[in-house]
Parts: structure tokens; sequence; C-alpha cells
């Protein structure tokens, strides 16, 4: 009876979004694409089941319910696993998810762990501007492993085997789609490590590691003195895609610098 009633909630949400871009039910049905009578029955909620990727495809035509996480509350009603995969758009308020903190050095990144935001703090920190990096240097793990990137030997000397066990067992579900094959391809070239030889390398665990990735950040200041963070996985409602990584600083150093930071940014 659940899946019943939400199939005329989704049918009513889908009209609402359609008569918001101008369409008719023939040229939204078009996109998908359905007969106009399928997209019809549709939104009146007179269909026996519908798919998971016909859910994907309507959000994907109509944007707003996959930037907004609406998309993955259509699928948890329809007892479908969520959307995931890298590069989604960003929520309309991404900014304003990480302005409780607005002191803090904070990123957001995705499944395929791609920097999708930067906030200022972050980006003074490293003196890195989002917008300066192209391909996969926009990756995470880019920076981490490569001698060029921001994020080299700022992790702790023992941190790679934690952050590859998460990484791994993040990534098994998807380790056969294309995305993720091609950016494992991407990463191995650029880098010049094959993912076989990590995962021997580390011998990764066949289990998990439990809890979040928390690690000890350190980051030289200006004067040579290390600012020492301790990062904090944020999840973000509704993508389970994106997660923000925010810097809690650990020492006199980094408490310091960001109430620098602050005073700055009031002034400017």
């Amino acid at each position: 009876m659940v899946v019943l009633a939400y199939r005329k909630i989704l049918g009513m949400r889908v009209r609402q979004l359609r008569e918001l871009h101008g369409w008719s039910q023939a040229k939204a049905a078009g996109r998908v694409p359905l007969s106009q009578k399928q997209w019809s029955r549709l939104e009146l909620g007179d269909i026996s089941f519908i798919d998971r990727a016909l859910i994907i495809r309507l959000a994907e035509i109509l944007e707003t319910p996959v930037a907004t996480g609406e998309l993955n509350q259509w699928l948890h009603a329809f007892g479908y696993r969520p959307h995931m995969m890298p590069l989604l758009p960003l929520p309309p308020d991404y900014q304003q998810l990480l302005a409780h903190q607005p002191r803090l050095p904070a990123v957001i990144i995705d499944l395929g762990r791609y920097l999708r935001y930067i906030n200022p703090p972050m980006s003074e920190l490293y003196n890195q501007n989002l917008g300066d990096l192209r391909g996969v240097a926009r990756n995470w793990l880019w920076q981490y492993f490569h001698p060029n990137g921001f994020l080299y030997h700022a992790y702790p000397p023992d941190s790679e085997e934690r952050v590859l066990n998460q990484l791994f067992w993040d990534w098994q579900p998807y380790y056969q789609e294309s995305w993720n094959v091609m950016l494992r391809h991407e990463l191995e070239e650029s880098l010049g490590v094959a993912w076989a030889d990590l995962k021997s390398r580390y011998d990764i665990p066949s289990e998990r590691l439990t809890g979040p990735l928390s690690e000890i950040i350190s980051v030289r200041g200006r004067d040579g003195i290390p600012l020492l963070f301790q990062n904090q996985t944020v999840t973000i409602p509704f993508r389970p895609d994106l997660c923000a990584i925010l810097y809690r600083p650990v020492n006199q150093t980094a408490r310091q610098w960001c109430r620098l930071h602050n005073e700055r940014r009031q002034h400017a």
C-alpha cells in the first residue's frame, strides 16, 4: 500500500516539475523516452511497476531532483538503492552546507573523490584555488599521492593504508562501472602506479575499517610552524555520493590561524 500511494505522490511531483519547465506531456515524454500515454499514466500514478533506471532518467530530465537529493528519496520509497556516481550536480545550497562552520577549512568531495567545493579558509590554508585545478588534478587522490599535490605529506605517514581501505570498500560496488574503470585508469597513468599493486602492497583487509576515517593533518604555516588539524567527515542529507570534510584545529597555532582568517574575512 505504501508503494501504491507513493506512485501517486511521485506522479504529482513529476507533473509539478514538468509544468515548471513549461513542457507538454508529449515533450517531456520524448526526453525519456516514453509515449505521451505512458507519461500521462505516470503522472496519474496509474502504473503497476516503475524501473529504477526510469526514476533516475525522470530526475535527470527534470534536473532539480538530482541536485537536491530528492531523487534518492524517490528511489528509497520504491525500495531501490541510491543514485551514486561522481560529478553529479551539487545541491543548490552547497556553500550553505558549510556555513554553520565558517571559520573551519572544509571541502566537499564526491564518491569518485573529486574535489567539488573548497571553502575560503581551506583555499587560503593551502593557497589553492579549486578553479585552478584541471582534469585529474581535481581529484583528492591525485592531490594526496602525487608529489605536486597540496595534500602530499599533509597526512601522517601511516595513513595510506586507512585511506586506501576506505577507498576500496567505498568503490567495491561500482568497481566495474565505466566511471570507476576510467577514473582508476586515469589515476594509474597520472600517478604511475597500478591499482593491483596498491591492493597487494597495502594488503587491504577483508573487512571495512569501523568508524569514520579521521586523521591529524599537518600544514606548514608561512613561518614554517606546523598547523595541526583533525579532519572530520560530515554526511550530506539525501546525497550519499557527497560528503564534507572539516578541519578542526588541534594546536594553538592552528586555532590562532583560524581566528586570524576569520578576522580578515570580517574586515574584507
